[in-house]
């Protein structure tokens, strides 16, 4: 595929990586949820990344439409159904992220701009693991993100988001979890008792100060509390490996 091709995204982490290989050009439409970079706005929207207008998808016939997630796997399978060419990804860590962004590459004759793009943000994240491999696992920050208040939603291992906190040096507290994102309990949070808790929804942060269930756990206690805005904590786009430097000096600077 090149230059004048159709292509119609229903996720916003692979919006910003069409962004980021120079391909906004090529982008027919987006979704509601897609904000970044800037220049996607003005883009014609087919509902939400949550529940994109699959229809009006098809009536547009684009020449490619990508989706992202096991919550749009269905989604991909319909269109693809439906006779259109889809592009389905759901990367479980950093590293896999970055392959995908190596596949649409090729889909889109962007190789080079891909590879330049990889080798970048390996290099960056290459200088946070050459520090972070090196922490012992006993002095590793434990770590809590919270994905949804309620009900309690964390992350495991086969997310991204459980890698990243890796990447970072930190040791995610559900880290024997059975599911890449599932519900647990205060109590199992008490119990194991995470040093520094991140979410991306700010009014959690209140819930958690004013919660007494909460504020005997350490990160509450001393504070360490932070909030990353949702582009960075939610997509397993270009901007992955600024998520791990951001938890990185969360966790150690």
């Amino acid at each position: 595929m090149s230059r004048g091709i159709r292509v119609i995204s229903l996720a916003p982490t692979q919006t910003e990586v069409i962004a980021a290989l120079g391909c906004i050009d090529m982008l027919a439409g987006v979704t509601e949820n897609c904000d970044f970079p800037p220049e996607v706005k003005g883009i014609s929207t087919f509902g939400s990344w949550y529940a994109p207008d699959l229809h009006q998808v098809m009536k547009a016939g684009p020449d490619l439409v990508c989706t992202f997630g096991s919550h749009q796997e269905e989604m991909a399978s319909t269109l693809k159904e439906a006779g259109l060419v889809v592009y389905h990804s759901d990367p479980g860590t950093v590293r896999a992220s970055m392959d995908t962004f190596r596949e649409i590459g090729r889909i889109l004759n962007r190789e080079d701009a891909a590879n330049q793009l990889v080798e970048e943000l390996e290099d960056r994240l290459f200088r946070v693991l050459s520090i972070t491999d090196r922490i012992d696992p006993s002095r590793r920050v434990r770590v809590l993100r919270i994905m949804n208040w309620e009900p309690l939603i964390t992350v495991g291992p086969g997310s991204f988001q459980h890698d990243v906190i890796g990447s970072a040096g930190g040791m995610n507290v559900f880290r024997d979890g059975s599911e890449p994102y599932f519900v647990c309990t205060r109590e199992e949070v008490r119990l194991r008792d995470p040093e520094v808790i991140f979410f991306c929804e700010a009014f959690i942060r209140q819930r958690l100060l004013d919660s007494a269930e909460w504020r005997s756990i350490a990160a509450v206690l001393h504070g360490r509390i932070h909030i990353f805005d949702c582009g960075l904590t939610c997509r397993s786009g270009p901007r992955i490996v600024d998520m791990v430097e951001g938890l990185f000096e969360a966790l150690y600077r």
